[in-house]
């Protein structure tokens, strides 16, 4: 298992840090360098967490510890209008990608009123590309507990977050309803925090899933393989997004050939993985287990 964390500090010394990852077999997520200070998210294995820890410390800098990083959730709203996309949707997309989360924001095109919201298939299909999905509703406690029908049907990890902090529903946190101001006194970010906990109460199934049957391989290292043939494009932002049984690449059509073909070990990536065009952007890279393709290394 790969653990994931978040370096901020200066520049001196900092390459030290990327070597060591390098060493012991860990992967760069992503790195931000701004003149002097320096962001790093970094993936390596969980028994070499103290070394990673103490250079931390003789570099002078901080890490924060990401539990969601790597996962891919889809955010979203009955409708992106304004009766319900207000402020409650941006801050929770923001607060799930401070700890380390994709986040994808997405309006339901048939959702608006109480007996006759629907998710149609498409938009199902779309929101069970990602990890996860967050709903976000509002105040009114039938209303919810109405809508919350439309989640039971989907095949990923969700969770509703609503005003109501007494109602009891699965898969529901409370405390987060319309609002006309942003999220940012303390109780709102203890909101936030408990939010943050249950999602990862709820990815945690998935995790033990893929445990149980490992991927034939991880898919930072996926990730790594095709970078090095598909390099990103200026000015491009995440061509890759890692999920936690595959990756979502933002590619060309004509791309598609050279993806195919990147050798994993003694295999093609073609034939140890699913890859198809999403219905949302780019395409998915759906990683078989090992009990399935068998040993590729």
């Amino acid at each position: 298992m790969y653990k994931i964390m978040m370096f901020e500090g200066g520049v001196y010394k900092f390459n030290e840090l990327k070597e060591l990852i390098e060493d012991i077999g860990g992967f760069i997520l992503q790195e931000s360098v701004m003149q002097t200070e320096t962001m790093l998210h970094m993936a390596f294995p969980d028994e070499e967490e103290r070394a990673i820890r103490n250079k931390i410390k003789d570099l002078g800098g901080k890490f924060t510890e990401l539990p969601l990083a790597g996962t891919e959730i889809m955010v979203v709203s009955p409708s992106l209008g304004k009766h319900h996309a207000v402020n409650p949707m941006c801050d929770v997309a923001e607060y799930l990608r401070r700890q380390g989360a994709i986040t994808i924001v997405m309006g339901l095109a048939r959702g608006v009123g109480k007996r006759i919201a629907q998710i149609t298939v498409e938009e199902k299909s779309i929101i069970e590309e990602s990890d996860a999905a967050v709903f976000v509703f509002g105040e009114f406690k039938d209303c919810i507990s109405v809508k919350a029908k439309l989640c039971e049907q989907l095949n990923v990890p969700y969770l509703m977050v609503g005003g109501p902090p007494d109602l009891e529903l699965p898969h529901y946190t409370g405390g987060i309803g319309r609002r006309t101001d942003r999220l940012r006194r303390a109780e709102d970010i203890e909101c936030l925090e408990r939010m943050t906990t249950e999602l990862d109460k709820e990815l945690n199934e998935k995790r033990q899933a893929v445990d149980e049957d490992p991927l034939a391989v991880n898919p930072l290292f996926v990730k790594e393989m095709i970078e090095m043939i598909v390099p990103a494009k200026a000015g491009e932002e995440l061509p890759i997004t890692v999920q936690l049984d595959g990756l979502r690449i933002s590619i060309n059509e004509e791309d598609l050939t050279r993806i195919q073909d990147v050798e994993i070990g003694t295999r093609k990536l073609s034939e140890i993985a699913e890859i198809r065009k999403s219905l949302f952007k780019g395409y998915l890279v759906k990683i078989r287990p090992e009990s399935e393709v068998g040993s590729i290394f």
